[in-house]
């Protein structure tokens, strides 16, 4: 019989496999970047490339006990979304993700979407960013409830200084908790266990 998988063998693997996710998450997210030239029977491809200014960015970020940055950018349906708006009104949980339809980045929205009702009982309202022009296939594909915003150009990355990973080469996956107040509660910078981001999130609310 063989012998039982160790339990330091088991955790080695899901290393791998979750840096491999991330990997192919950031490739997808990269792919504009490549020069690709379809064959007349091949379907339509729509490559993501998120912005790379976040590269020249300072190696600092919104920090916690600052007032967050305002922004305007649209939404999937084309609204502008300010995050002043919600002032006094809501907690935001605002989290910026490297692109629509990668690995990583779907797990983390399905995952905030199904914890979209215990983020309203706790007054929180939940915003994800990215540089995608378009959310609508990705809302359409996975039944995404949340408010997705198109930071094209990636100013508003730059703007709160979100730092990059892989030594800056890729965009990062970092979530905001700023309470009514405007003030920011939370950061949490996880590109690999891009899920963690939602426990992490809701205590800080708690």
């Amino acid at each position: 019989f063989p012998k039982p998988r160790s339990q330091f063998a088991t955790a080695m693997i899901s290393s791998v496999a979750l840096v491999v996710s991330s990997v192919i998450c950031a490739a997808n997210a990269l792919k504009e970047t490549a020069s690709f030239v379809p064959s007349p029977q091949a379907l339509p491809i729509r490559f993501r490339r998120p912005s790379l200014s976040h590269r020249y960015a300072p190696l600092s970020m919104v920090k916690v006990g600052e007032m967050a940055p305002d922004f305007s950018l649209k939404d999937q349906s084309g609204k502008v979304v300010k995050l002043s708006s919600f002032k006094n009104k809501k907690s935001v949980v605002v989290f910026f993700y490297p692109a629509d339809m990668t690995p990583g980045c779907t797990k983390q929205a399905q995952a905030f979407n199904t914890a979209l009702d215990d983020f309203k009982k706790l007054g929180a309202e939940v915003i994800g960013v990215s540089s995608d022009a378009d959310h609508s296939e990705f809302i359409s594909a996975y039944g995404l409830k949340m408010t997705l915003l198109s930071d094209i150009g990636g100013e508003v990355r730059k703007q709160w200084q979100v730092p990059g990973a892989m030594f800056g080469a890729l965009p990062g996956r970092v979530t905001y908790v700023i309470g009514k107040d405007g003030i920011v509660k939370k950061v949490y910078d996880n590109l690999l266990d891009s899920e963690s981001h939602i426990p992490q999130a809701r205590a800080a609310l708690a």
